[in-house]
């Protein structure tokens, strides 16, 4: 929870000018993102990706942030391709400013023995393409790329490729609505203990704290993602 904390309260800092209130960055980012609580008939659940890394199908917490664009405002590469506008978020998401100081603190105190070949830099991770298998940062893993929809396992080091007490997925998502003129682009996350076992209509196991941190958290990463689509 810590490093959540630290890296929110640092970048809601810098986009109020580092005066303001850290109410003021939250009243922004409210104002920008859309934030939508999931139900179990989200279109997630039912992915391969998600049976896979939840097998238990335990109790999770989930939700969904939203952005939408207007496609004058799209570089025009984008304009026409969700495939390339879902990497091209993904990569903001990981190389601006939303996530460098999470990225900071684990290339300083989350470095240990078998993770040489991960990447560490928002400059790497601006370049990247995200193909399955992608480490980064100690504590995501790309497990599925199927164009339109990019798929990073959370909240456990890929050095614990099995069931986790502390375990999570994001999707990144992007359709392009012509009728509308508008892009859309989702980040949806699933948080639960993949490891855990749970009595029948047990809710989430995951503290208030951490709700309350992640709804602002993930916010923060989509609108600071909004400068690698826009022209």
């Amino acid at each position: 929870m810590g490093i959540i904390r630290t890296a929110l309260l640092t970048s809601i800092y810098g986009i109020t000018g580092g005066v303001a209130s850290v109410g003021a960055g939250m009243a922004y980012l409210a104002a920008t993102t859309s934030l939508v609580d999931l139900t179990k008939n989200d279109s997630m659940f039912k992915t391969k990706t998600y049976a896979r890394y939840n097998p238990k199908d335990n109790p999770s917490f989930q939700d969904v942030v939203i952005k939408r664009i207007p496609l004058s405002k799209l570089r025009p590469e984008l304009r026409d391709n969700e495939e390339a506008l879902t990497l091209e978020f993904c990569r903001g998401v990981w190389s601006r400013w939303g996530f460098w100081a999470q990225s900071k603190f684990h290339e300083r105190y989350d470095k240990p023995p078998g993770t040489e070949g991960y990447l560490w830099h928002t400059s790497d991770l601006a370049v990247a393409r995200y193909e399955p298998g992608l480490k980064f940062s100690n504590h995501f893993e790309v497990v599925s790329n199927e164009g339109n929809e990019i798929a990073v396992r959370c909240g456990g080091s890929p050095l614990q490729p099995g069931l986790r007490d502390s375990d999570g997925l994001i999707f990144f998502g992007a359709k392009i609505d012509r009728e509308a003129q508008e892009a859309q682009l989702s980040l949806k996350s699933v948080l639960y203990s993949s490891s855990g076992s749970f009595a029948e209509g047990a809710g989430h196991p995951v503290p208030p704290k951490i709700v309350f941190l992640h709804k602002w958290y993930v916010r923060m990463l989509v609108q600071s993602a909004v400068a690698n689509v826009k022209s």
